[in-house]
């Protein structure tokens, strides 16, 4: 079995996932800085809290997110979610292509998010899945419609640091939802290799969703396989609601 760009995951038990609330004017971590979108985690990292991966709640914040509102192991060949450590892969937390920032961050009350280290068995090559969920109770229509407007103005490139963005397709996962590709270019080993991300991101009453599959060492994700996490990903939102 190959190692993957990213460290063995520490088990982190998922129940009620207590939530945080919005920045200012950043998003969630720090902006993606070049080279592969998932840095390293060391041990101790992946094994914080929830709210180590997300924003401070803002005072006065109760909402959350409840664990039954994200992906379950079953949606997920038996893995678990463990928070993503601080700074990994924020340009997915929620979609920001080039470095986006937007004015619906700060209607934001409650965000987390989450990864998965999938493995289909014996013969197979492992995968990670990572779900963000943004809570913005009465924007998140305009919440939606910020990040599709910053992906069509800003498809980036495979320039150094960068990342290029490509709409592949809309209502994958329900009627707001956008399938995005998300390239980068970065050394592995002594070759460059062009890695491309496949992202959905999704609407659900207060709630924006991103889920991503972020591949395996040097391979991209599999598209649909995404589709069909997606459409989980969104069921669960909405029974939860």
């Amino acid at each position: 079995m190959r190692r993957t760009r990213l460290q063995a995951p520490v088990a982190v038990a998922l129940g009620l996932i207590m939530l945080a609330g919005c920045t200012t004017d950043s998003g969630v971590g720090p902006a993606a800085t070049g080279g592969p979108s998932t840095t390293p985690a060391t041990p101790a990292a992946a094994a914080t809290s929830p709210s180590s991966s997300t924003p401070s709640p803002s005072p006065g914040t109760t909402d959350v997110i409840a664990g039954s509102a994200l992906l379950q192991p079953e949606d997920l060949n038996g893995a678990r979610l463990e928070p993503v450590p601080d700074g990994e892969s924020a340009h997915l937390r929620p979609a920001r292509p080039c470095d986006a920032r937007y004015p619906s961050d700060r209607t934001r009350t409650a965000a987390v998010a989450m990864r998965a280290y999938v493995s289909q068995g014996d013969g197979y090559t492992s995968h990670v899945v990572l779900q963000y969920v943004g809570l913005h109770p009465g924007h998140a229509e305009t919440a939606f419609d910020e990040i599709v407007d910053a992906v069509r103005q800003c498809p980036g490139s495979l320039g150094t640091g960068q990342q290029r963005w490509e709409v592949a397709g809309t209502g994958v996962a329900g009627d707001e939802s956008l399938l995005l590709r998300v390239s980068e270019r970065f050394n592995y080993g002594d070759d460059v290799h062009v890695v491309t991300t496949p992202a959905v991101i999704a609407r659900v009453g207060d709630h924006v969703t991103v889920v991503a599959d972020l591949g395996w060492e040097n391979a991209g994700g599999s598209e649909p396989e995404l589709r069909l996490l997606a459409a989980k990903a969104v069921e669960r939102l909405r029974a939860a609601r």
